[in-house]
């Protein structure tokens, strides 16, 4: 099977690592880093015996080098193995005469060397990503669904030999949100408090990730929901101290905002609340809380939220306004709907 018709899927990867079917060249890329990592790691584990990284690995990163020096290590030949491997990192930064090199290597890649080329900052509609994806196996590394987060926590604790009751599992989530790498952060932060216990229920993850439940957007988002003006503004201020895009915190609130908009038309519809959890994709632990939200905005109130939402989205592309205060202004006004 050639590498452009290969399926793109993490589980095609790890299928054809297991087989030894390997390709000559892997494009690794999209928004969660700790997947493009895991990918990473689990070609060099493939490919590479031990012993082998000393003089048949090279890592690179775009920012320190040029197309020449990557195709030059590319070309090299293995020493004293059946293969080398050659990472990129941050491709994204190679400059379009460097890009040129590079892909007038892939179109006639080396057979003894596999070459990785990672980037978190491209997406499948890149016109780089679309050259060079029919020359090997691209994967995007996508944020994991909502739904897909749960059996992800589970599968990432059987590995290491614990159990975690559902509302622990959706405990977790909604303190720590999405982001893979936090959350195993988390995890290993729980590992050390259960002291060998292998049975984790969710007053484990109280104490341990519930001290900084509020310094999350999903805690923003809940208590803008929830109309606490104080604590928001709060929270808002702590999460940019943090560091936490502006952007991102303005999506995981309209995000919210359109659950609500949407569990209240399946409630007005009499919708059994299972069956709104599944269809919003919402863990049923956290659906009483959502039905309760919808109870506080009228049609009318979520109608001009999302124009305020629209018009703060535009305010952080366009506007000279700090985005402290473009998200503080649209904080303000939905409590002032009440």
């Amino acid at each position: 099977m050639s590498a452009a018709k290969e399926q793109k899927s993490s589980a095609s990867l790890f299928k054809s690592l297991q087989d030894k079917n390997f390709f000559p060249v892997y494009l690794f890329y999209g928004e969660e880093e700790y997947l493009i990592e895991e990918y990473t790691d689990a070609v060099l584990s493939a490919v590479l015996q031990p012993g082998d990284a000393d003089f048949n690995l090279d890592i690179l990163y775009a920012n320190d080098c040029d197309g020449a020096a990557i195709v030059n290590a590319a070309a090299s030949f293995p020493m004293m193995a059946d293969a080398r491997v050659v990472v990129v990192k941050d491709f994204h930064a190679l400059n379009e005469k460097s890009l040129s090199l590079l892909l007038k290597y892939v179109e006639k890649p080396s057979a003894t060397t596999r070459l990785l080329l990672c980037s978190s900052e491209l997406r499948a509609a890149s016109a780089v990503i679309k050259k060079l994806t029919p020359y090997g196996f691209s994967l995007e590394a996508k944020p994991l669904y909502d739904n897909q987060i749960p059996p992800w926590i589970k599968n990432q604790l059987q590995k290491r030999g614990y159990t975690i009751s559902d509302e622990a599992v959706a405990m977790l989530q909604a303190n720590v949100g999405n982001s893979l790498r936090r959350l195993l952060s988390e995890i290993d932060k729980i590992e050390l408090h259960l002291q060998g216990r292998k049975d984790i229920h969710i007053e484990d993850v109280e104490t341990v990730v519930g001290l900084s439940k509020e310094f999350t957007v999903f805690e923003l988002s809940d208590a803008v929901a929830e109309k606490k003006i104080k604590k928001s503004l709060r929270i808002l201020n702590r999460l940019i101290d943090l560091g936490e895009p502006p952007i991102a915190i303005l999506a995981m609130l309209t995000r919210h905002f359109v659950i609500i908009a949407k569990a209240k038309e399946m409630a007005a519809a009499k919708t059994q609340r299972d069956e709104i959890a599944k269809t919003l994709k919402i863990h049923t632990f956290f659906i009483d809380k959502y039905i309760h939200q919808t109870q506080l905005f009228t049609r009318e109130h979520l109608t001009h939220i999302f124009s305020l939402l629209l018009n703060a989205d535009q305010a952080l592309k366009s506007s000279y306004q700090k985005p402290r205060l473009v998200l503080e202004l649209l904080i303000l006004e939905i409590y002032s709907l009440v």
